[in-house]
């Protein structure tokens, strides 16, 4: 959400985004009063505007600057204004009410996904007359004409719920499957440096690039772990399709898991999964630009300060019939484990989200060995090709 406000206020007062220095007198207020924030819900309910709609309250507009930070004194109960709104509105209007801690003070944000309209009040309110569609008109608010209220009908026949259709698929983009047969490494000791035993070199032997190449002293240690995290690794990937007949606006995937049976387990993102190790490495590698570049893009994080690890993808705005396919996540249990996998999807069109549960099994032995028996496991896979 602080990202979200961070971008709308730079954003300039129209049709789709509404600055309000102070909070509606809504607790103890009038019918006169309450009326305004009704007036205003309906103009951007009822605007033109391709996505979401904002009411950003506690922000202060200063075009052609940035939207002032002023905060609210009141905070309103999302479920009052809920119940006050849709006990007024016809027909029935899709919206959320959320406070937030920003810039250290208090702020409110009234958020209005794009639906059917026209929206109107049955009886007078207020300030407000009944049956009367209240439009947007760039950064003011108005009554719209006859043949305005039948043109947004128009265009808006067919628009009804989102339909958000969700797939959970392997890197090759096959179905995930439900068990998954793995092995779990344990190692018993410390792993010790890499040496590579060398050749006497002769005379006509080429001459060595001497500072440009190196032995990796960490080749076992990193190659265990690695070994280790591809045994027992379950990598997906998330896909998003919006089977609606509407935008669904800053899409954002939420995957969290549970050990069922309390196994350890980590939630890794794909690009944080360890390369396979060289024995040797040059100091003249690195990443190039556009590879620091996508790290720095990466849209893809895992939040492991809570108490349960989080995975949050952005996967942005989907027109109709579109879809968007996450990075790599991978899940790695530490030994036979049920998981469950719970994915919340959230969008501006979204008034409450999307959740889902997938329940996977893993199977398998579980093996302790020191260096000596993990070089000799090593060998074997090499020897299996894996």
């Amino acid at each position: 959400m602080i990202d979200l406000l961070n971008m709308l206020r730079y954003k300039s007062e129209g049709t789709d985004i509404d600055f309000k220095s102070a909070q509606y007198r809504f607790n103890s207020g009038t019918e006169a009063d309450k009326s305004e924030l009704l007036k205003d819900i309906l103009a951007i309910a009822n605007s033109w505007r391709d996505g979401t709609g904002y009411i950003l309250l506690g922000f202060k507009d200063q075009r052609p600057h940035p939207a002032e930070v002023v905060g609210i004194q009141e905070s309103i109960d999302d479920s009052r204004i809920q119940q006050f709104v849709n006990s007024k509105v016809k027909p029935k209007l899709t919206f959320r009410y959320e406070e937030h801690l920003y810039e250290e003070k208090t702020v409110g944000i009234i958020i209005i996904p794009r639906q059917k309209r026209p929206f109107y009040l049955a009886t007078a309110y207020g300030k407000l007359k009944s049956n009367v569609v209240y439009v947007r008109r760039g950064s003011s608010t108005d009554e719209a004409e006859p043949v305005e209220t039948i043109a947004m009908a128009n265009e808006d026949t067919g628009r009804g719920n989102l339909k958000i259709e969700l797939s959970l698929l392997t890197p090759e983009n096959e179905e995930l499957p439900n068990s998954f047969a793995h092995t779990y490494l344990q190692f018993t000791e410390e792993f010790p440096d890499f040496v590579r035993e060398r050749k006497p070199r002769g005379p006509f032997d080429p001459p060595e690039f001497i500072g440009l190449e190196r032995d990796n002293s960490d080749f076992w240690r990193e190659y265990g772990e690695y070994t280790r995290v591809n045994q027992a690794l379950i990598a997906l990937r998330l896909v998003l399709i919006n089977r609606s007949g509407v935008q669904l606006s800053n899409s954002k995937l939420e995957v969290t898991v549970e050990a069922l049976d309390s196994q350890a387990f980590q939630l890794i993102a794909g690009s944080d999964l360890p390369d396979e190790p060289e024995p040797t490495w040059n100091i003249t590698s690195h990443l190039s630009a556009q590879e620091v570049l996508a790290k720095k893009n990466v849209k893809l994080e895992v939040d492991e300060s809570g108490r349960t690890p989080i995975c949050h993808i952005r996967l942005g705005s989907l027109l109709p019939g579109e879809q968007a396919r996450s990075e790599l996540l991978a899940i790695l249990p530490q030994a036979p484990s049920r998981l469950l996998l719970r994915v919340r999807v959230l969008g501006g069109e979204l008034t409450t989200p999307i959740e889902e549960e997938h329940l996977i099994e893993t199977t398998g032995e579980v093996l302790s060995m020191d260096f000596e028996g993990y070089k000799k496991f090593f060998f074997a896979e090499r020897a299996k090709g894996r």
